[in-house]
C-alpha cells in the first residue's frame, strides 16, 4: 500500500513572543527568521511542496520573507495573528484575527489558502468565518478527537480540514514530550516508524516542523532531513502539500466513480 505524507511548517519571526509581550517589536536576528532559508534549500532540494502556516503580523513586518515562500512554490496558510491560544478566544475575536490576518498576508502580495489555528484547537465559527474568506482548508483539531485516526473530511460550509496528530509536531517532541525532551535520534525513530504504519494501512501523517526548532540544530536539522529524504526516495510514500491533499479529497467526493 501507499502511505500519505502532508508537509507543513508552522511559526515565522517572533510573533508568538509579541503575542506574550516577550518581546515589542520584530527581530530580523530571530532564529526562526534566520533558518527559513534552510528550510526552503532543504524543500527545494528534496522536490517538495509544503505548506507554511505563518501569523498574519508577519504581513506587516516580514512581507520578504513571506513572498520567498510563495515564489519558491509552497503554499501559505494563515496561524492567528500573534499565535493567540484560538481556543481561549471569543467568536467576534476570532473574526477581528482572521479578517485581520487575511488582509495583512494579502497585503504582503502572498495569498492564504489554509488556516491552522494556533494552539490547534479550530474553536466555533470558526470554520464558517473562513469559508466566508475563501480558504480552502482548514488544518486544526477538535479537542475531543485529537487522538483519532487522521483521516481528511469535510467539515460545514464547504471547508476541507487535513488533521494532525501531536506526536508528529517536532516541538512536541523536544519541548512537551509526557517523558521529557526526546532526542533527534527518538524524534527519527518515531516519525520513521509512523510513516511505515501509515504505509501498511494506506494512511495518513500529517508532519508538523518549526524552523525555530529543527532548522537551528545541525543534529535536530539531520534527523528531519533524513526523514524527508527517505520519505521522498520511496515508492511507498505519496509526499503532498495541505492544499493538494484537500483539493484531491474535493475531486474524489465530485467523481466517486474515478
Amino acid at each position: 500500500m501507499t502511505g500519505t505524507l502532508c508537509v507543513t511548517v508552522d511559526n515565522l519571526g517572533c510573533a508568538l513572543k509579541i503575542g506574550t509581550g516577550e518581546a515589542v517589536r520584530p527581530d530580523p536576528d530571530e532564529p526562526g527568521l534566520r533558518a527559513l532559508p534552510r528550510v526552503l534549500d532543504l524543500f527545494d532540494s528534496l522536490g517538495i511542496t509544503g505548506t507554511f502556516f505563518v501569523e498574519g503580523w508577519n504581513g506587516l513586518h516580514h512581507p520578504d520573507a513571506l513572498r520567498s515562500i510563495s515564489s519558491a512554490g509552497h503554499e501559505i496558510g494563515l496561524h492567528g495573528w500573534v499565535h493567540e491560544k484560538w481556543s481561549t478566544l471569543t467568536d467576534d475575536q476570532r473574526e477581528v484575527l482572521l479578517f485581520d490576518g487575511t488582509a495583512a498576508l494579502r497585503g504582503a502580495g502572498v495569498s492564504p489558502v489554509g488556516f491552522r489555528a494556533p494552539g490547534g484547537y479550530r474553536g466555533s465559527r470558526t470554520a464558517e468565518l473562513l469559508a466566508e474568506l475563501g480558504y480552502a482548508f482548514d488544518s486544526s483539531v477538535d479537542a475531543a478527537t485529537e487522538w483519532d485516526p487522521v483521516e481528511v473530511h469535510a467539515l460545514a460550509h464547504g471547508l476541507v480540514t487535513i488533521p494532525w496528530h501531536w506526536d508528529m509536531i517536532d516541538y512536541w517532541h523536544y519541548v512537551m514530550h509526557p517523558e521529557g525532551t526526546r532526542s533527534p535520534a527518538q524524534l527519527l525513530e518515531h516519525f520513521t516508524a509512523t510513516m511505515d504504519h501509515a504505509i501498511r494501512t494506506g494512511g495518513l501523517v500529517t508532519l508538523i516542523l518549526h524552523p525555530f526548532v529543527s532548522f537551528v540544530d545541525d543534529d535536530r536539522y539531520a534527523a528531519v532531513r533524513a526523514f524527508l529524504a527517505g520519505a521522498m526516495a520511496s515508492s511507498e510514500v505519496d509526499v503532498v502539500s495541505a492544499g493538494e491533499l484537500a483539493a484531491r479529497f474535493r475531486s474524489a467526493r465530485a467523481n466517486p466513480g474515478c
